[in-house]
Order: structure tokens, then sequence, then C-alpha cells
């Protein structure tokens, strides 16, 4: 009999601790992309209500969301992050391998807002559309503090994370060391984004293609409540109902969720509470407006009070350890570098680093000079991560480009007013290019062709020695108007149909990443057009325009360049300069000197103001007859000298590298007005000098990845305005 009682007084016992010990309580959201965005109400509400989780589990943009929030980062700070990310610029930046080195001074192709690239493999030298360049970033920028540690359940929550390996499709469980790679390789949406590489070789692809929504994963961690978030499955719902199949975009949106759909919709078996935000007008890619996302997550957590209450219910008398905020950890202290073999002769230059702490300063300098690097070896990306005090530097090179297609608009819609002359003008002078580029190693051959107010078919081939030494060759034919009374000036309005051909040869010399300095020989031979004359009801050019028609330059250029856009963004200052002189022989001596200096300095920590100044000079004694021998100032005034400085506040309405900006500023130049003709006078450069104008100029405008647009004002105190709409300004 005691026996018994003894056995049923042990039993008991064992039974004791189970029957007091707590729930666990597990978050698991969903990837989505920018539906991810409404998983920060449901936060926000057990933030409200005091609950903390004991495991949070995403995919993708749950996964960063979820990230972030384990690593301290309230809902408040979660949002104000992403608003301040400025995703949509994150992520809608193209790769290309282009900008090797930097372009000629004053060249004539201006910017290229679409690139194709044909690889060995096919399509594209590289695994993904976008560059991952800016996301990379804010990874870093976001995480660093807590970017290494021994596991996620050193996190202030503990956390997991879902990638795939793209090679078999398995499932890759992100649980300890980097949380930078976890956060990067569940993001990894095939083609979109370039796979992500571990150590090991393993290329890892976004989680949601192995499991969008990981509520089995959390199950198997122990986890005995189990809150699932589903971003996606309205998309499905409501697919039809808002046109999704009607549209490119919408098609593939439908397509993108439609594929792992299937599979999260049988973890809902294994959830207690499943929460569907209704996201379905919302595009995967379209991060422009997270505060309308967030309240869509919000109308969800208010109809689903009910779950939270039995949620709260369920863990009422259990003791919340309080999260520790992200800003409370201590920065590790950077130990040292390591790199890959193709790396290595730049190791010297990470030395003042060491020792320093891995913050947000030392990530930010990293990236700037990894920018650089990147931009000098041609690399399609380089990555780091730390990694116990040593920050590991790889790189991934580009696919062997056998051939690339480049297309670009650049000028725009111009107005000329001048009040006391009671004149108005307006002229439209957009400017398109097309250039189709055949690579053979480093050595690369162009076809282009720039249709405009002249037309321009060049062939060039550029052929680099070495890092720092280039020969630079093109042969150019043109049509169009190139006279001096072509239609993009002010004073003469005249459609004129000229001649030109020329070759050139230079020998570039480049220095970093941004320096490129070039000895160029070239000759151009210019044919003007004739006076039409009406006849017989059609005109036939036969008079000419010019005493002299034909123009025969050879000449000599030195010019230079210093390419400053690698700089140049929403969180630095910097300047760059581009001159050029030209000494040519036409019936007698002739030249011509640009100078161009821009500098912009942030006046705002965070870096949504600036202030820009720029010089710039312009001297010629060129043949009187053609437009190249002159400057168009911003008035349509035709002149052989000018001298312009402007000085201008620059304000962006967020402090993103893309978005709107307001202008406003002062400017003054000096240039000269005996029209046609000038180079009659003074040989000496700036001579001819005998106008003033000043006043001020407004401006709005767009940066984009894709071209940059803006509407300008100037007006002058001598009574003369200007209105342009400019792409590529």
């Amino acid at each position: 009999m005691r026996r018994i009682k003894a056995a049923i007084l042990l039993f008991c016992l064992f039974l004791l601790p189970l029957s007091a010990r707590e729930e666990t309580f597990a978050l698991v959201l969903s990837g989505g992309g920018a539906r991810g965005i409404a998983h920060i109400p449901v936060i926000e509400e057990l933030e409200r209500r005091g609950i903390v989780p004991d495991l949070v589990v995403g995919t993708s943009m749950g996964g960063l969301v979820g990230g972030l929030y384990c690593a301290g980062y309230s809902s408040q700070d979660i949002y104000d992050l992403i608003e301040s990310m400025d995703l949509m610029s994150a992520v809608f930046k193209f790769t290309s391998q282009l900008e090797r080195v930097p372009q000629r001074a004053y060249e004539l192709i201006g910017e290229d807002n679409f690139v194709v690239n044909f690889s060995d493999s096919g399509l594209g030298d590289s695994d993904a559309l976008l560059d991952d360049w800016r996301i990379n970033r804010i990874i870093h920028e976001a995480i660093c503090r807590v970017e290494y540690v021994e596991s996620f359940d050193d996190l202030s929550i503990p956390f997991r994370t879902v990638g795939t390996d793209y090679a078999t499709g398995d499932g890759i469980i992100f649980d300890s060391g980097s949380l930078y790679e976890a956060l990067r390789g569940t993001m990894s949406m095939p083609v979109f984004f370039p796979a992500m590489v571990l150590d090991d070789g393993t290329y890892v692809v976004d989680g949601g293609v192995y499991n969008n929504l990981p509520v089995d994963l959390a199950r198997s961690l122990g986890a005995d409540i189990i809150l699932a978030v589903d971003v996606n499955e309205s998309v499905r719902n409501e697919g039809v109902e808002n046109g999704a199949f009607d549209s490119l975009t919408g098609s593939l949106n439908h397509y993108l969720t439609l594929v792992g759909q299937i599979q999260s919709e049988k973890q809902y078996e294994e959830a207690d509470y499943v929460l569907i935000p209704d996201t379905g007008a919302v595009w995967v890619a379209d991060f422009s407006d997270p505060a309308s996302i967030v309240e869509i997550g919000r109308d969800c957590v208010a109809s689903s009070q009910a779950v939270f209450d039995e949620i709260e219910a369920r863990l009422s008398g259990k003791q919340m350890d309080s999260v520790r905020p992200y800003r409370t950890y201590e920065a590790p202290v950077i130990e040292g570098f390591s790199f890959d073999e193709s790396l290595s002769s730049f190791s010297g230059q990470f030395d003042s680093l060491i020792g320093r702490p891995y913050d947000e300063e030392a990530v930010e300098e990293i990236d700037r000079m990894l920018s650089m690097i990147r931009r000098m070896t041609g690399k399609l990306t380089i990555s780091y991560k730390l990694v116990d005090g040593t920050v590991a530097v790889t790189s991934r090179d580009y696919a062997s480009s056998k051939s690339v297609l480049r297309v670009g608009i650049e000028g725009g819609l111009h107005s000329f007013t001048d009040i006391k002359d009671g004149q108005f003008k307006l002229q439209l002078d957009p400017d398109f290019h097309i250039a189709y580029d055949f690579w053979l190693d480093q050595n690369r051959l162009s076809a282009a062709l720039k249709m405009g107010q002249y037309n321009t078919l060049s062939l060039s081939g550029f052929f680099p020695f070495s890092r720092t030494l280039a020969l630079d060759v093109d042969l150019h034919g043109s049509f169009g108007g190139m006279s001096a009374i072509s239609d993009r000036v002010y004073e003469y309005r005249y459609p004129t149909r000229d001649w030109s051909f020329g070759a050139r040869g230079s020998l570039v010399l480049l220095y970093g990443v941004s320096h490129r300095l070039d000895f160029s020989l070239g000759y151009d031979f210019t044919l003007l057009g004739q006076m039409p004359v009406v006849g017989d009801g059609f005109e036939v050019y036969d008079r000419p325009i010019w005493e002299n028609r034909t123009h025969h330059l050879p000449y000599l250029e030195v010019s230079y360049n210093f390419d400053a856009s690698h700089l140049e963004s929403m969180q630095e200052s910097g300047f760059s300069m581009q001159t050029a002189l030209r000494l040519g022989w036409d019936e007698g001596f002739a030249y011509l000197f640009r100078f161009d200096f821009d500098s912009s300095i942030r006046l705002s920590a965070a870096g949504a103001s600036f202030l820009d100044a720029s010089l710039e000079l312009f001297t010629s004694r060129f043949p009187v007859e053609l437009l190249e021998s002159y400057r168009v100032d911003s008035f349509g005034q035709l002149t052989d000298d000018l001298v312009l400085l402007e000085i201008r506040y620059r304000h962006y309405f967020f402090p993103r590298d893309n978005g709107f900006h307001l202008t406003g500023g002062l400017f003054v130049e000096g240039l000269s007005r005996q029209g046609l003709g000038a180079m009659e006078g003074s040989l000496i450069p700036f001579a001819d000098i005998n106008g003033i104008e000043g006043g001020i100029v407004l401006s709005i405008g767009y940066i984009s990845d894709f071209g940059d647009v803006a509407l300008t004002f100037h007006a002058s105190v001598t009574g003369r305005m200007s209105l342009t709409l400019d792409i590529g300004a």
C-alpha cells in the first residue's frame, strides 16, 4: 500500500511542473514584398497589450520586419525606418557594368534610361534584373550593432527566418551567425535580386520559394500558441475583381503571389490564429505609400480584436520579458578585414577603420569605399559581413557580356519670353539615343545613333591597355541643324540641313574611379546647307545660307573629367568638374575652352537640404557659322563668351536617394551680345563680354534611376524669362 501511495505521489509531482508550465507564443509573418508593411500594426497591437512573443518566425519581407522587431526595434521604429529607406529606389536600380570608367568630358551621348545586357549564357550579364547594392546598405545600417550573434535566441526576441537553396529547392533555416545574411538571404527574390552566396558556395534565394508562411517551423520549435499573418491571401481572393489579369504588372503581381500561396494555405491548419490583411490592391514592389499599407494592417487588427483578446487571456499571468531597445546594444569593435583574392590589393585602404566601433558611421564609410572599388573593378556586387569582429569582404563578377543595348532620352520643352521686346518663342528639343556595345574581353566596340536637332551615327572603340591607360577612337557622321541659326537658338530659328563627318582618337589616362584625362587628335569636315526656294509647289534647297559653306577643322584637344557621381547622393556632399581645351585650324587659328565646376554641400543631418554652387566658363573662337562654336544660355541667347555663376538651395521632401525636390537660387552671367560674327572681335578669351544677366531660378524636379525630370523657371532683371521642362537635366 505504501508503495502504491509513493507511486501516486511521484506521479503527481511529475505532473505538477507540466500543469504549471506556461504556454509559449510565436508570431509568424509571411513574405509579400510591400504588402509585408501590413505586419507592423500586428506588432503595434501586441505592444499595446504588453504581449512579447517567445519566438518570431518570418519569410522575406516578413523576415525583415520580424528581424528588426527581434533586434529591438519597436513598431514605430520599424515604420520610421521603412519610410526613410526609400525602398522604391532601393528596389528599382537596374544592374549595369557600363560604369567601369568615367565618361569622357562633355560626352554627346547622355543618360541611359534603359540597359539590356546579352552574355554567353543568354539575356543579361547578371542573375537578376535589379541591383542589390542599396538594399544591402540599408540592412547593414539597420542591424549593424547586432549583425553577428552566436545564436538568434540571444536577440531581444528569439528569431528564425527561412531561405531557399537555389540549386535544390531545399529550405535553409537561419538561426545563428550573421543576421545580415539571414535578412538578405530571405529577401533574395529570384530574377529580381541577385542570389546571396554563403561561404560554402550555396546560392540562397527568397525563402518564399520554399515556405512563405513557416508556421510548421514555429510549431517544431515548441510554440504552443501561434499567430500567423498572411499578407498574400487577399491578393489571390481578389485578383479578378481588381483586374489583376488585365495588365503586365498586375499579372506579374498575381503570379508571384500564386506561386507560394497554395502551400501557405496548408500552413493555416498548423496555426492557432490566422490574420489576413486586405492587401489585394497592393503591388508587391509598390513601397511608395507605406502609410496606406499600415492603415490596411490596422483595419485588420481592429476587426480581429477577439483574436488578440483570446491570446491575451491564454497568456494571462505569464511573466513577459521586456524587449531590449536596439540602441542600447553596444556596437562591436572592428578587429580586422579579410578580402577574397580578387580584392586583396585594396586591403590597406581599410586599416584606418580597425579599432573603431562597427556602427552606422563605420558601415556608411565601408559602403562608400567598397562602392568606389566596385566601380573600379567592374564587379557585379561586393558583399561584406561581420564575423567575430572581422569584416569579411567577398565579390561576384558579371557574366562575360557579349553585347549591351542602351537607350536614353534627354532634352525637353523650352519657352523663352522677352518682356522688353515683346517676344515669345516655344521649342521642343528632345534628344533620343540608342547604342549597341559589343565586348571582347575588356575591349568595347560601340555603334550609337543620336536623334534630335541633328542626327549622328558614330562607331567607336575603347581599348584599355591597363587599369590606368586606354585608347578611345571613333568615327562619326551627322545630318541636321548644325548651323548657328538652327532651331535651338532663341534669336534664330531656322531649319538647316547640314552635313558633318569626323574622326577622333584619344589616349586616355584613368585614375581611381573618378578621374579621366584625354589627349585627343581629331578632324571634322562640315558642309552647311542651302536656303529653300519654293517653286512649283515644293521646296528646293539651292541658295547658300552662308558664304563659307565648307569647314575643314583638324584639332588637338585636352579634356579632363572628374566624375563624382558616386558621391552625389542624398547622403553625401561632393563636387564634380569637367574641362576641355580644343585648338584647331580652319583657314586660321581657332580655339574653344570650357570649364564646369559643380559642388554640393549637405546642410541637414538627415540629408534633405543642400547648398549647390556652380561655375561655368565658356569661350570660343571657332568658325562663326557653326552652332558648336557658341553656348546657348538659359534664355536661348547665343554667345561665344560666357561666365555663369549659380548658387541654389535644394530641398528634398524626404531624405531619400530618389524623389521630388524644390530648388531656389540666384544666378549672374556675363556674355557677349555681338551675335553672329563675334569672332571678328578680339581673339582674347572673354574679351568680348559686354552684357550682364542676373536674376532668380526656381525648379521642381524628380530624380530617379530612370532619368531626371525638372521644371525650371529663370527670370532676369533685364526682362527675360524662360520656362523649361527637361528630361535628363
